[in-house]
Order: C-alpha cells, then structure tokens, then sequence
C-alpha cells in the first residue's frame, strides 16, 4: 500500500493542473451562482466573476455581475426571483469581493 501511495505521489508530480492561470475555472458555487477566477501570469492580476450558467456563451447571455458588482441581467433572459434574492446576492458580491482581494482564497463557510 505505502509503495502505491508513492507511484501516485510520483504520478501526480508530472500531471499539469491549469487552475485559474490565463483562463477562468470554476471556483465555487453559492446556490445558482458561480464564481470563476483567473489569474493573469504576466501581471499577477486576479480577476474574478459570478454568473448564473446556462447554456449559451459569457457576453451575451448570462445574467451576471459586473466589474463594481453591479447587477447585469439581458432583457430577453427570464430569471427566478429567488435567484435575484436580496441576501444571495449579498453573499455572491461578499465572496466576489474577497476573491478579487486576495490570492488565496478560502471562503468561511459555504
């Protein structure tokens, strides 16, 4: 077993893990929302953002939030209220925030 858990270890040294680097991944979840990150290797500049997936691209379709976190919502797009909720967007614009502060993000309690 000990010599299996070093194959792995081994393995595992090898394997390239693109997390946030260049290119937005996903990072949590707060219900709906989704928060993705990006870190841009060149400037070390993070940037993060939150949407409500769906089946079409970032730009146009998705109700999101912006850079000063305001709410972005296309007008041919129909969105639960409960979504909308006052305190869900109040913790999606709190762990916005906290993403965009820090480099290591560890958000309190999901």
């Amino acid at each position: 077993m000990k010599n299996y858990f070093f194959l792995y270890l081994f393995i595992g040294c090898f394997i390239s893990v693109t997390a946030g680097v260049n290119q937005y991944t996903d990072l949590i979840s707060v219900g709906e929302w989704l928060i993705e990150r990006k870190i841009d290797l060149t400037t070390y500049e993070i940037s993060c953002r939150a949407s409500i997936p769906s089946q079409v691209n970032w730009f146009g379709a998705r109700v999101r939030l912006g850079p000063n976190n305001e709410l972005i919502k296309p007008i041919w797009i129909s969105v639960n209220e409960e979504q909308l909720h006052f305190a869900k967007l109040s913790r999606v614009k709190k762990l916005l925030n906290e993403c965009r502060s820090e480099f290591l993000f560890l958000p309190d309690n999901l």
